[in-house]
């Protein structure tokens, strides 16, 4: 009895192995259960599996897809935007099929029984078209995508709050790309297009961590409003200083902040000292505000790296405490040395410019600034001559004395007081000018008659 039922099974076992045999005779046939996109391929030879996908891809590649968002509608027609490559397709599929009758026949015979049971789908190759895609995605973007909106500090009567960033939205263009590729092998001919969300740079959580809560230092200057180039310049560029954030140990750039002052940024034409003398030139007056803030710097007790005075003296800050700015060659720049964040305002008030550091606490002892002046460099004389003035008359032209300044800064706590030489700067003079007239005046006929009866 034991004899008969092994011969049964041994039968059983060469009939499954013949039956594996006869199905891949030759590598020939596709496994049934085996997909190339949603086209079963399965029990067709390579050529007719290409035949078929190559009359359903002809069909497929024609249709269009629409591409929604609430009420916008965009026109999505496959054969403008995507390649599908049979070949490599079929090629895939019979590569696939050699690997698994690599393997051995009782293997095989599973896979097959797995094949019946969950049907294997192998994605046809694909390709966007690159050329003219981004055009598309930049279209929808202009419709859909809402850029998000950073955490800021706001400052009200020197009290630190945060206003909470705002997520915005833009195209999920991998899943577009995705779901296009799917739309095609389906009937679907609607397609609702996917968004992800659009974290915001700095999040309110960020903001929080910087832990900036007190007022540091202020320093303001005053400048005449009547200028209203020179007060434009002085708005601009103290817009573009608000809010600016120094992490700790960061060298502040003046120029790199402020960036190039041109007329598209909405500067204009002002006074500006160069070579020891006032002309007009684009963006006059924004020495104010980098001078403004070299003292804020001074007073918050920061590490000055980078600074240079004018060569003629200014009137919005004491000799010594001015720091002239040009982009690309001469720069405002310091270090954060606090050891923690600082949060820089700049406003305008009527006619004061004020600036603030805010950080996590307060300077642990008083600072103090004023200049000495060294030396007076006298006014020089220059005589011209004047040939609209008559002989023997003089006109003069006062100049400005020059000066050598010492910058001290006074520092003060519960227990000593001392000073420190900050800087040691010269402002050079303007002459005097001296002009004497050289015309000789011309005689009249009245003058000569009444020389006549003179006589």
């Amino acid at each position: 009895m034991a004899k008969k039922i092994t011969l049964v099974f041994f039968l059983l076992l060469l009939c499954v192995i013949m039956i594996i045999i006869l199905n891949d005779y030759n590598n020939i046939l596709i496994p049934s259960g085996l997909y190339i996109g949603d086209v079963d391929v399965g029990g067709l030879t390579n050529d007719e599996a290409r035949n078929i996908f190559q009359k359903l891809t002809e069909e497929k590649i024609n249709k269009s897809i629409i591409l929604t968002f609430y009420d916008k509608q965009w026109i999505f027609k496959i054969s403008e935007y995507i390649e599908i490559d049979v070949d490599k397709s079929i090629d895939n599929i019979a590569t696939y099929v050699k690997s698994i009758k690599k393997e051995g026949i009782i293997k095989r015979f599973i896979f097959r029984q797995q094949l019946k049971k969950s049907p294997l789908r192998i994605d046809p190759i694909i390709k966007y078209k690159t050329d003219k895609l981004p055009q598309l995605f930049d279209e929808i973007n202009e419709v859909i995508m809402v850029k998000p909106i950073n955490a800021v500090f706001k400052t009200d009567d020197d009290i630190v709050h945060i206003i909470t960033d705002v997520k915005g939205q833009i195209l999920d263009e991998d899943m577009l790309k995705k779901k296009i590729k799917e739309a095609i092998w389906t009937e679907n001919e609607t397609l609702v297009i996917p968004v992800k969300v659009w974290n915001a740079e700095k999040t309110k959580e960020d903001l929080e961590k910087m832990e900036i809560r007190v007022k540091i230092a202020e320093y303001s200057t005053e400048f005449d409003k009547t200028l209203k180039n020179r007060t434009e310049n002085i708005r601009v560029a103290s817009e573009m200083l608000n809010g600016c954030i120094i992490s700790p140990g960061d060298i502040f750039s003046f120029n790199k902040v402020v960036g190039e002052r041109t007329k598209d940024k909405g500067y204009k034409e002002a006074p500006v000292f160069i070579n020891d003398e006032v002309i007009y030139d684009i963006g006059g007056g924004i020495c104010q505000v980098s001078s403004t803030l070299y003292n804020l710097a001074l007073l918050t007790d920061l590490e000055i790296v980078e600074r240079m005075n004018h060569s003629l003296p200014v009137s919005y800050v004491p000799l010594g405490r001015d720091a002239t700015v040009n982009y690309d060659t001469i720069d405002l720049k310091f270090k954060n040395n606090t050891g923690g964040y600082l949060l820089l305002t700049s406003e305008i008030t009527n006619d004061k410019l004020i600036v603030k550091f805010f950080g996590n606490k307060k300077i642990d002892k008083s600072v103090e600034l004023f200049s000495e002046t060294i030396k007076t460099i006298p006014s020089p004389i220059i005589i011209k001559k004047d040939f609209n003035l008559e002989k023997g008359e003089i006109r003069i032209e006062q100049g400005n004395a020059g000066y050598v300044v010492n910058l001290w800064k006074r520092y003060a706590d519960e227990k000593n007081e001392y000073k420190v030489l900050i800087s040691s700067d010269t402002y050079n003079p303007t002459p005097t000018l001296l002009y004497v007239g050289e015309r000789v005046k011309e005689i009249t006929d009245d003058e000569n008659i009444n020389a006549i009866m003179i006589q």
